[in-house]
């Protein structure tokens, strides 16, 4: 899929966007049938049989534990060959060249954004030939965690701060608006967070790093310019547009940024 270009305007006219400029991959899902050997969201993982499924056994919001382990929901898998900006070296050093995220779809007592998420780093050769392909379910507190199986057609743009993040200097020339749809919506790997301020992790106090976000939404009102120029033509209005806008039927009350820390590895949602 294609982004239009960013309006050569605006940049013409504040040239400083050009410095601030920082590669992103939009991961551009859509509904579909991935497998094991796609990145994709809400898809099977590339797990081995032999390796014991991610548990959730963290406090819940009322207080409660899992009645027993709860098994994580897959949410998205990356592969490096096909995500550009997906980093190549984890916290430790160690390089990787596959990266699965799983959740809990279950509200959490220290988790201040949606649900408790987990990260797994994978060297591709190092996969072994018999893969899981029955994982096991867990319990499902809101369906709007849980994604609809989408494949990506990953594409590489230039991303732009939100208007908060801004210097001074250049967003107080700006008129009212105009910087509103600058930073890159939708799910992406890289790029900027669509909020201001440097992240620390909640562990270590150390500058965090965004490792992907996680959108409800692929445009809104102040970003339908990102459709990317196959789609521009298409129905997008409800019910026919939530395949497009909404592809995988999250619902998270905003997007969510996954952050990790390069200082202790610890992952933490905003």
């Amino acid at each position: 899929m294609i982004t239009p270009p960013f309006a050569p305007e605006i940049l013409a006219e504040f040239p400083e966007l050009s410095a601030l400029g920082r590669t992103a991959t939009r991961l551009h899902p859509r509904r579909g049938t991935p497998g094991v050997g796609d990145s994709h969201a809400g898809g099977p993982l590339a797990w081995p049989t032999g390796e014991p499924w991610p548990v959730c056994t963290r406090e819940l919001r009322d207080g409660r534990r899992h009645a027993s382990p709860n098994p994580l929901v897959p949410l998205a898998q990356l592969w490096a060959s096909d995500v550009p900006d997906l980093p190549r070296t984890g916290p430790g050093g160690e390089e990787f060249d596959l990266l699965q995220v799983l959740w809990c779809p279950v509200e959490h007592l220290r988790e201040t954004r949606g649900p408790a998420v987990q990260v797994v780093r994978r060297c591709a050769a190092d996969l072994p030939p018999d893969l899981l392909t029955d994982p096991p379910q867990g319990d499902v507190e809101r369906a709007g965690w849980v994604p609809t199986p989408c494949v990506l057609h990953p594409e590489r743009i230039t991303d732009h701060p939100c208007a908060d993040a801004l210097p001074a200097a250049v967003r107080d020339r700006m008129p009212p608006g105009v910087a509103a749809g600058f930073v890159a919506p939708g799910w992406k790997v890289g790029g900027y967070p669509r909020r201001a301020g440097v992240i620390p992790c909640p562990r270590c106090a150390t500058p965090a790093e965004l490792l992907l976000v996680v959108a409800e939404c692929e445009y809104d009102a102040a970003s339908y310019h990102w459709i990317p120029l196959e789609e521009q033509d298409l129905d997008w209005s409800a019910p026919h547009g939530d395949a497009y806008e909404r592809p995988t039927g999250l619902r998270l009350d905003g997007d969510l940024h996954i952050f990790t820390c390069p200082g202790c590895a610890a992952v933490h949602v905003v």
